[in-house]
């Protein structure tokens, strides 16, 4: 399937500038993990969480207790929670104050690579790019 393919750079039927739900993404959740608690409680206010394959997370307190997780990690990985078939890390950009301004992700097929492979292959990389570019932001 689609899926396999070795030329795929995107998640099926996603493009450059395209807007994600924060609460399904890997990036989506590093960013939302940077908010402070009242910013993370207005952002959640009157939202429905959208469930978009069977794995979505869409309980707020469920969805608080991942982005603690995410806190305490420093990275955020989201198993078939936007698509199936996807995999997404992602890592803080952080500028030189120390402020989250941007995430850094790389999408896998779960096939390929396992949480566990990408967080011992790919994740050192990630953070490694993410403070070389830290000067930058």
């Amino acid at each position: 399937g689609v899926y396999g393919s070795p030329a795929r750079l995107l998640a099926y039927g996603l493009h450059l500038g395209a807007r994600l739900p924060a609460h399904a993404t890997s990036t989506g959740r590093v960013l939302l993990a940077a908010l402070a608690p009242a910013e993370l409680s207005a952002w959640l206010k009157d939202r429905t969480l959208a469930r978009l394959t069977p794995q979505t997370t869409v309980q707020p307190t469920a969805l608080r207790r991942l982005l603690r997780q995410v806190r305490e990690d420093d990275f955020c990985i989201a198993a078939e929670e936007h698509e199936l078939g996807v995999l997404a890390l992602a890592v803080p950009l952080r500028n030189m104050q120390g402020r989250t301004v941007a995430a850094l992700n790389v999408v896998a097929s779960p096939q390929a690579h396992p949480p566990e492979t990408l967080k011992q292959t790919l994740l050192p990389l990630l953070q490694e790019a993410a403070r070389e570019v830290r000067a930058l932001l």
